[in-house]
């Protein structure tokens, strides 16, 4: 797998707007919690919302495609 797959439409092979704005607060949320925690100013709120906020985002986007794939369902 390349990286750049990460940020690109399997269907049209052409950049994603979406994906690269997820990716791009992955890899932003993920180096402020790795730095916090390698200097020892991490506490457990900071741990608790990147958690949070990435569990949410998994799971409603898992909805999100649920949902679409019934809508497709019913339109067949």
């Amino acid at each position: 797998m390349r990286l750049v797959e990460l940020i690109t439409n399997p269907a049209t092979g052409r950049l994603s707007a979406s994906d690269a704005t997820l990716v791009g607060a992955f890899i932003a949320t993920t180096t402020v919690l790795l730095w916090r925690g390698l200097t020892g100013q991490m506490d457990e709120w900071l741990f608790i919302g990147y958690l949070g906020a990435w569990v949410t985002q998994s799971q409603a986007s898992k909805w999100q495609a649920l949902k679409r794939d019934r809508t497709t369902k019913d339109v067949d």
